[in-house]
Protein backbone atom coordinates (compact mmCIF):
# COMPACT_ATOMS: atom_id res chain seq x y z
CA UNK A 1 0.00 0.00 0.00
CA UNK A 2 1.10 3.33 -0.65
CA UNK A 3 0.70 6.94 1.61
CA UNK A 4 -2.39 7.15 0.25
CA UNK A 5 -3.96 3.90 1.31
CA UNK A 6 -4.00 2.55 -2.75
CA UNK A 7 -2.69 -1.03 -3.70
CA UNK A 8 0.89 -0.28 -5.06
CA UNK A 9 1.15 -1.17 -8.35
CA UNK A 10 4.78 -2.17 -8.57
CA UNK A 11 5.06 -4.95 -6.36
CA UNK A 12 8.49 -5.09 -6.89
CA UNK A 13 11.82 -1.96 -5.88
CA UNK A 14 12.80 0.07 -8.52
CA UNK A 15 15.94 1.19 -8.93
CA UNK A 16 17.59 4.35 -7.48
CA UNK A 17 16.91 7.13 -9.91
CA UNK A 18 19.90 8.05 -11.99
CA UNK A 19 20.61 12.24 -11.61
CA UNK A 20 20.74 12.72 -15.15
CA UNK A 21 24.06 13.98 -16.80
CA UNK A 22 24.11 16.40 -19.91
CA UNK A 23 24.02 13.82 -23.29
CA UNK A 24 25.31 16.01 -26.48
CA UNK A 25 23.92 15.64 -29.71
CA UNK A 26 24.44 12.12 -31.13
CA UNK A 27 26.70 12.55 -34.78
CA UNK A 28 25.88 10.19 -37.31
CA UNK A 29 27.50 8.92 -40.33
CA UNK A 30 25.41 8.32 -43.56
CA UNK A 31 27.57 6.42 -46.35
CA UNK A 32 25.65 5.73 -49.55
CA UNK A 33 26.59 6.50 -53.33
CA UNK A 34 23.09 7.68 -53.79
CA UNK A 35 22.88 11.27 -53.26
CA UNK A 36 18.79 10.71 -53.03
CA UNK A 37 18.73 8.26 -50.53
CA UNK A 38 21.66 10.28 -48.80
CA UNK A 39 19.63 13.31 -48.75
CA UNK A 40 16.19 11.51 -46.86
CA UNK A 41 18.57 10.00 -44.18
CA UNK A 42 20.11 13.17 -43.41
CA UNK A 43 16.82 14.94 -43.00
CA UNK A 44 14.91 12.48 -41.55
CA UNK A 45 17.38 11.55 -38.67
CA UNK A 46 18.00 15.31 -38.77
CA UNK A 47 14.29 16.57 -38.34
CA UNK A 48 12.90 13.27 -36.80
CA UNK A 49 15.67 12.47 -34.37
CA UNK A 50 17.39 15.81 -33.68
CA UNK A 51 20.66 14.31 -34.55
CA UNK A 52 24.00 16.19 -36.21
CA UNK A 53 24.00 14.22 -39.42
CA UNK A 54 27.03 14.43 -41.76
CA UNK A 55 27.39 12.07 -45.23
CA UNK A 56 30.05 10.30 -47.48
CA UNK A 57 29.38 9.35 -51.11
CA UNK A 58 31.46 6.37 -51.09
CA UNK A 59 33.84 3.95 -47.92
CA UNK A 60 36.59 5.62 -48.79
CA UNK A 61 35.22 9.37 -47.59
CA UNK A 62 33.46 7.97 -44.79
CA UNK A 63 36.67 6.47 -43.45
CA UNK A 64 38.41 9.93 -43.84
CA UNK A 65 35.40 11.54 -42.05
CA UNK A 66 35.89 8.79 -39.66
CA UNK A 67 39.38 9.50 -38.61
CA UNK A 68 39.20 13.20 -38.73
CA UNK A 69 36.15 13.66 -36.43
CA UNK A 70 33.90 12.03 -34.07
CA UNK A 71 31.08 9.62 -34.49
CA UNK A 72 28.65 7.63 -32.38
CA UNK A 73 27.16 5.62 -35.39
CA UNK A 74 27.17 4.89 -38.73
CA UNK A 75 24.93 4.10 -41.28
CA UNK A 76 26.08 2.62 -44.23
CA UNK A 77 25.12 0.91 -47.90
CA UNK A 78 26.41 -2.69 -48.13
CA UNK A 79 27.37 -2.02 -52.61
CA UNK A 80 29.27 1.23 -53.33
CA UNK A 81 32.01 1.89 -55.50
CA UNK A 82 35.62 2.47 -54.53
CA UNK A 83 35.09 0.64 -51.10
CA UNK A 84 31.83 -0.65 -50.22
CA UNK A 85 30.00 -1.14 -47.05
CA UNK A 86 31.54 -4.40 -46.22
CA UNK A 87 35.29 -3.29 -46.26
CA UNK A 88 34.08 -0.11 -44.38
CA UNK A 89 32.15 -2.74 -41.81
CA UNK A 90 35.39 -4.51 -41.32
CA UNK A 91 37.83 -1.26 -40.84
CA UNK A 92 35.60 0.43 -38.38
CA UNK A 93 35.45 -2.45 -36.28
CA UNK A 94 39.08 -2.75 -35.89
CA UNK A 95 39.65 0.99 -35.76
CA UNK A 96 36.85 2.11 -33.80
CA UNK A 97 35.39 -0.99 -32.12
CA UNK A 98 32.95 1.42 -29.92
CA UNK A 99 30.85 3.00 -32.74
CA UNK A 100 28.28 0.93 -34.21
CA UNK A 101 27.26 0.21 -37.61
CA UNK A 102 23.83 -0.34 -39.08
CA UNK A 103 23.83 -2.03 -42.61
CA UNK A 104 21.15 -0.69 -45.69
CA UNK A 105 19.80 -3.38 -47.78
CA UNK A 106 17.54 -4.82 -49.38
CA UNK A 107 14.60 -6.87 -48.64
CA UNK A 108 15.86 -9.24 -51.47
CA UNK A 109 19.48 -8.70 -49.63
CA UNK A 110 18.39 -10.13 -46.42
CA UNK A 111 20.99 -12.85 -46.36
CA UNK A 112 23.54 -10.39 -47.01
CA UNK A 113 22.57 -8.14 -44.27
CA UNK A 114 23.08 -11.64 -42.29
CA UNK A 115 26.17 -12.16 -43.41
CA UNK A 116 27.22 -8.02 -42.27
CA UNK A 117 25.81 -8.78 -38.84
CA UNK A 118 28.09 -11.77 -37.98
CA UNK A 119 30.73 -9.76 -39.28
CA UNK A 120 30.19 -6.96 -36.74
CA UNK A 121 26.96 -5.34 -37.91
CA UNK A 122 25.11 -3.61 -35.34
CA UNK A 123 21.88 -3.88 -36.92
CA UNK A 124 20.11 -3.27 -40.63
CA UNK A 125 17.61 -0.76 -42.15
CA UNK A 126 15.80 -2.13 -44.64
CA UNK A 127 14.60 -0.45 -48.33
CA UNK A 128 11.82 1.00 -48.74
CA UNK A 129 12.50 3.06 -45.75
CA UNK A 130 9.80 3.28 -42.84
CA UNK A 131 10.33 6.10 -39.99
CA UNK A 132 9.72 4.01 -37.82
CA UNK A 133 12.26 1.54 -38.74
CA UNK A 134 14.86 3.56 -38.81
CA UNK A 135 14.56 5.70 -35.84
CA UNK A 136 14.01 2.26 -33.78
CA UNK A 137 17.09 1.04 -35.23
CA UNK A 138 18.95 4.35 -34.35
CA UNK A 139 17.61 4.81 -30.89
CA UNK A 140 18.08 1.13 -29.91
CA UNK A 141 21.96 1.56 -30.80
CA UNK A 142 23.25 4.76 -29.66
CA UNK A 143 21.12 3.74 -25.96
CA UNK A 144 23.38 -0.03 -26.31
CA UNK A 145 26.46 2.17 -27.41
CA UNK A 146 26.38 4.57 -24.10
CA UNK A 147 25.05 1.60 -21.88
CA UNK A 148 28.81 -0.23 -22.52
CA UNK A 149 30.60 3.38 -22.36
CA UNK A 150 30.27 2.77 -18.16
CA UNK A 151 33.49 2.02 -17.20
CA UNK A 152 34.58 -1.49 -16.18
CA UNK A 153 35.18 -2.45 -12.72
CA UNK A 154 38.28 -3.95 -11.68
CA UNK A 155 38.33 -7.91 -12.07
CA UNK A 156 39.94 -10.51 -9.84
CA UNK A 157 40.79 -14.03 -10.84
CA UNK A 158 37.41 -15.47 -11.56
CA UNK A 159 37.19 -18.97 -12.15
CA UNK A 160 33.06 -19.47 -12.03
CA UNK A 161 30.28 -17.53 -11.08
CA UNK A 162 26.66 -18.51 -10.87
CA UNK A 163 23.72 -15.53 -10.82
CA UNK A 164 20.26 -15.53 -10.75
CA UNK A 165 17.81 -12.65 -11.47
CA UNK A 166 14.51 -12.52 -10.62
CA UNK A 167 13.33 -8.92 -12.03
CA UNK A 168 10.20 -7.32 -12.75
CA UNK A 169 9.01 -6.49 -16.19
CA UNK A 170 9.65 -3.19 -15.95
CA UNK A 171 12.54 -1.41 -18.72
CA UNK A 172 14.28 0.74 -16.59
CA UNK A 173 15.03 -2.48 -14.51
CA UNK A 174 16.66 -3.96 -17.72
CA UNK A 175 19.62 -1.99 -18.81
CA UNK A 176 21.50 -2.36 -15.11
CA UNK A 177 20.88 -5.93 -15.16
CA UNK A 178 22.24 -6.29 -18.77
CA UNK A 179 25.18 -3.80 -17.42
CA UNK A 180 25.94 -6.22 -14.53
CA UNK A 181 25.57 -9.47 -16.70
CA UNK A 182 27.99 -8.13 -19.13
CA UNK A 183 30.35 -6.49 -16.57
CA UNK A 184 33.22 -8.92 -16.61
CA UNK A 185 33.06 -10.74 -19.47
CA UNK A 186 36.15 -8.50 -21.03
CA UNK A 187 38.13 -9.25 -18.02
CA UNK A 188 37.79 -12.72 -17.50
CA UNK A 189 38.74 -13.03 -21.10
CA UNK A 190 35.49 -14.05 -22.70
CA UNK A 191 35.52 -11.46 -25.30
CA UNK A 192 36.84 -7.86 -26.61
CA UNK A 193 34.70 -4.94 -25.72
CA UNK A 194 33.37 -4.85 -29.53
CA UNK A 195 32.16 -8.42 -28.75
CA UNK A 196 30.70 -7.57 -25.25
CA UNK A 197 28.68 -4.41 -26.76
CA UNK A 198 26.92 -7.82 -29.29
CA UNK A 199 26.04 -9.81 -25.91
CA UNK A 200 24.44 -6.91 -24.89
CA UNK A 201 22.33 -6.36 -28.23
CA UNK A 202 21.21 -9.92 -27.34
CA UNK A 203 20.57 -10.00 -23.53
CA UNK A 204 18.99 -6.37 -24.64
CA UNK A 205 16.80 -8.15 -27.38
CA UNK A 206 15.87 -11.39 -25.55
CA UNK A 207 15.04 -9.16 -22.15
CA UNK A 208 12.54 -7.06 -24.02
CA UNK A 209 10.89 -9.68 -25.66
CA UNK A 210 10.36 -11.37 -22.34
CA UNK A 211 8.89 -8.30 -21.26
CA UNK A 212 6.87 -7.49 -24.00
CA UNK A 213 5.06 -10.33 -25.18
CA UNK A 214 6.18 -12.71 -22.41
CA UNK A 215 5.26 -10.92 -19.03
CA UNK A 216 2.66 -8.65 -20.53
CA UNK A 217 1.59 -10.59 -23.16
CA UNK A 218 0.90 -7.84 -25.78
CA UNK A 219 0.61 -8.85 -29.53
CA UNK A 220 3.83 -9.01 -31.86
CA UNK A 221 2.39 -8.06 -34.22
CA UNK A 222 0.60 -4.89 -33.60
CA UNK A 223 4.40 -3.16 -34.27
CA UNK A 224 4.29 -3.65 -38.05
CA UNK A 225 2.48 -0.58 -39.04
CA UNK A 226 2.97 3.06 -38.48
CA UNK A 227 -0.66 2.94 -36.82
CA UNK A 228 0.14 -0.71 -34.81
CA UNK A 229 2.72 1.12 -32.67
CA UNK A 230 0.52 3.48 -30.98
CA UNK A 231 -1.61 0.58 -30.20
CA UNK A 232 0.86 -1.50 -29.43
CA UNK A 233 2.47 1.27 -26.98
CA UNK A 234 -0.54 2.03 -25.48
CA UNK A 235 -1.84 -1.73 -24.74
CA UNK A 236 2.21 -1.76 -22.94
CA UNK A 237 1.40 1.02 -20.69
CA UNK A 238 -1.91 -0.49 -19.80
CA UNK A 239 -0.54 -3.57 -18.48
CA UNK A 240 2.30 -2.06 -16.99
CA UNK A 241 -0.59 -0.83 -14.57
CA UNK A 242 -1.58 -3.45 -14.12
CA UNK A 243 -0.58 -6.26 -11.22
CA UNK A 244 -2.01 -8.95 -13.06
CA UNK A 245 0.67 -8.67 -15.61
CA UNK A 246 3.78 -7.29 -13.31
CA UNK A 247 3.67 -9.76 -10.21
CA UNK A 248 5.27 -12.03 -12.47
CA UNK A 249 9.27 -11.92 -12.86
CA UNK A 250 11.46 -12.76 -15.28
CA UNK A 251 14.22 -15.04 -14.54
CA UNK A 252 17.88 -14.72 -15.49
CA UNK A 253 20.54 -17.01 -14.95
CA UNK A 254 23.84 -16.64 -15.61
CA UNK A 255 26.47 -19.19 -15.68
CA UNK A 256 30.15 -17.92 -16.07
CA UNK A 257 33.57 -19.14 -16.44
CA UNK A 258 36.83 -18.13 -18.54
CA UNK A 259 35.87 -20.85 -21.39
CA UNK A 260 32.28 -19.34 -22.01
CA UNK A 261 28.97 -17.59 -20.40
CA UNK A 262 25.46 -18.81 -20.97
CA UNK A 263 22.56 -16.78 -20.19
CA UNK A 264 19.04 -18.50 -19.31
CA UNK A 265 16.38 -16.14 -19.53
CA UNK A 266 12.71 -17.71 -18.56
CA UNK A 267 9.30 -15.52 -18.77
CA UNK A 268 5.92 -16.53 -16.95
CA UNK A 269 4.45 -15.98 -20.47
CA UNK A 270 2.48 -18.63 -22.75
CA UNK A 271 5.41 -19.16 -24.70
CA UNK A 272 5.66 -19.64 -28.94
CA UNK A 273 6.96 -21.40 -31.57
CA UNK A 274 10.80 -20.20 -32.31
CA UNK A 275 11.95 -20.54 -35.37
CA UNK A 276 15.14 -22.63 -36.08
CA UNK A 277 17.98 -20.16 -37.98
CA UNK A 278 20.36 -23.30 -38.30
CA UNK A 279 17.92 -25.24 -40.49
CA UNK A 280 15.33 -23.16 -41.58
CA UNK A 281 15.77 -20.46 -44.43
CA UNK A 282 15.76 -17.22 -43.34
CA UNK A 283 12.46 -15.41 -45.05
CA UNK A 284 12.44 -11.71 -45.03
CA UNK A 285 8.85 -11.62 -44.47
CA UNK A 286 9.61 -13.04 -41.47
CA UNK A 287 12.73 -11.69 -39.94
CA UNK A 288 13.03 -8.01 -41.54
CA UNK A 289 9.81 -7.08 -39.36
CA UNK A 290 10.84 -5.72 -35.84
CA UNK A 291 9.29 -8.55 -33.70
CA UNK A 292 11.19 -11.02 -35.64
CA UNK A 293 14.60 -9.02 -35.81
CA UNK A 294 15.59 -9.86 -32.10
CA UNK A 295 15.69 -13.29 -32.57
CA UNK A 296 18.19 -12.52 -35.88
CA UNK A 297 20.30 -10.35 -33.84
CA UNK A 298 20.66 -13.37 -31.52
CA UNK A 299 21.53 -15.64 -33.36
CA UNK A 300 23.90 -14.10 -35.60
CA UNK A 301 25.65 -12.38 -32.66
CA UNK A 302 25.98 -15.61 -29.93
CA UNK A 303 27.74 -18.96 -30.60
CA UNK A 304 24.79 -20.77 -29.48
CA UNK A 305 21.04 -20.52 -29.22
CA UNK A 306 18.18 -22.65 -28.22
CA UNK A 307 14.45 -22.56 -26.29
CA UNK A 308 12.94 -24.82 -24.06
CA UNK A 309 9.76 -26.77 -25.77
CA UNK A 310 7.37 -24.03 -24.30
CA UNK A 311 8.74 -21.38 -25.68
CA UNK A 312 9.18 -19.25 -22.73
CA UNK A 313 12.81 -19.70 -22.51
CA UNK A 314 16.09 -18.90 -24.49
CA UNK A 315 19.41 -20.37 -23.85
CA UNK A 316 22.64 -18.65 -25.27
CA UNK A 317 25.83 -18.98 -24.85
CA UNK A 318 29.19 -16.99 -25.81
CA UNK A 319 32.51 -18.92 -25.92
CA UNK A 320 35.72 -17.65 -25.41
CA UNK A 321 37.49 -15.95 -28.43
CA UNK A 322 40.86 -17.01 -29.17
CA UNK A 323 43.58 -14.48 -29.56
CA UNK A 324 43.72 -13.31 -33.42
CA UNK A 325 47.30 -15.04 -33.86
CA UNK A 326 45.42 -18.58 -32.41
CA UNK A 327 42.66 -18.14 -35.01
CA UNK A 328 45.20 -17.50 -37.95
CA UNK A 329 46.98 -20.42 -37.09
CA UNK A 330 44.05 -22.50 -36.60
Amino acid sequence: MDVTGQPDLHPFPLPEPVSPTPVRTPRLLVVDDEESIREMLHDTLHEAGSYDVDTASDGRMALQKLRSSSFDLVITDLRMPEMDGARLLDITRHEFPDIPVVVITGYARLETAIEALRLGAANFITKPFRLVEILDVVDKSLKRKRAREIPQRVLPCLVSENLVFHIPPFLETKSGVIHYLTDKLVGVGICDESARYFVTVSLDEALTNAIFYGCLEVPSGLRETDTGSDIFNRLVNERLANPEYTSRPITIEMDLSPQQVTYRITDPGPGFDPPDLRTSKVEPTDLSRLHGRGILLISCFMDEVSYNKKGNQITITKKRQPPEGDAIKS
